[in-house]
C-alpha cells in the first residue's frame, strides 16, 4: 500500500509540475527587414587664386529617429555631436583674411521642400535665414565655427508621427530617403 501511495503522489507531482512548465517557440520565421538611407556628397571644391576654402564636417554629428521617451512608436529626433565648419586661407590671401577669416554665413535648408510622410512634413526648420559665422582661430592658420548638438536640435525639428506597425515604419523609412538636411556655408559671392 505504501508503494501505491508513493506512486500516486509522484504522479500528482508530475502532473502539477507539468501544468506550470511551458515550452516557448517562435511563431514566425520572418526577420525584420532593415534599410538605411545613405547620403551621397561631392568632395570639396577649391578655386585657384581665391582667399581660401571651406569645409563643412558633419562626420561627428549623428541624427537618429528613435521612439520618443515614454512611448514605443512615436518618432523623436536624437542629435549628438558637433558640426564643424572650417575656413582655411590660401597662401597668397591678404593678411586681413589670414588674421580674421572671411565674412561668411551658414544656412540650413531641406533638399526637398515637399519632404513628407503622408501629409505630415518630416522636418520643420526653425531658422532658414543665413546665420553669420563668428570664426575661432584653430592654431594652424585655419578658422573654425562649431554648432553643438543642442543648437542643431533647436533648429531642426522633427514632426512627431506614430508608427504603430512595421509597414508604417517601412513607409516612414522610405519617406526619409526622399530628402536631406543641407548645410551650406558661403561668403555671399557667387562665381559666374
Amino acid at each position: 500500500m505504501r508503494k501505491l501511495s508513493l506512486l500516486i503522489a509522484l504522479c500528482t507531482l508530475l502532473t502539477v509540475g507539468g501544468v506550470y512548465a511551458t515550452w516557448t517557440y517562435t511563431q514566425a520565421t520572418d526577420v525584420a527587414d532593415e534599410s538605411v538611407n545613405m547620403i551621397l556628397n561631392l568632395s570639396d571644391v577649391t578655386y585657384i587664386g581665391t582667399y581660401g576654402t571651406y569645409k563643412v564636417d558633419t562626420s561627428g554629428v549623428s541624427m537618429v529617429i528613435d521612439p520618443k521617451e515614454g512611448t514605443t512608436h512615436t518618432t523623436a529626433l536624437k542629435i549628438t555631436g558637433n558640426l564643424v565648419v572650417t575656413f582655411t586661407p590660401n597662401t597668397y590671401a591678404p593678411e586681413e583674411v589670414k588674421n580674421s577669416g572671411v565674412e561668411s554665413t551658414l544656412t540650413i535648408s531641406l533638399t526637398n521642400a515637399d519632404w513628407k510622410y503622408g501629409e505630415t512634413p518630416i522636418i520643420t526648420l526653425a531658422h532658414t535665414d543665413p546665420h553669420e559665422i563668428t570664426w575661432t582661430p584653430a592654431g594652424d592658420g585655419s578658422f573654425t565655427y562649431t554648432i553643438t548638438a543642442e543648437t542643431l536640435a533647436e533648429c531642426i525639428l522633427l514632426n512627431e508621427v506614430t508608427l504603430d506597425t512595421k509597414s508604417e515604419y517601412d513607409a516612414y523609412n522610405t519617406a526619409l530617403g526622399q530628402g536631406q538636411i543641407k548645410f551650406a556655408v558661403s561668403d555671399g559671392i557667387v562665381a559666374g
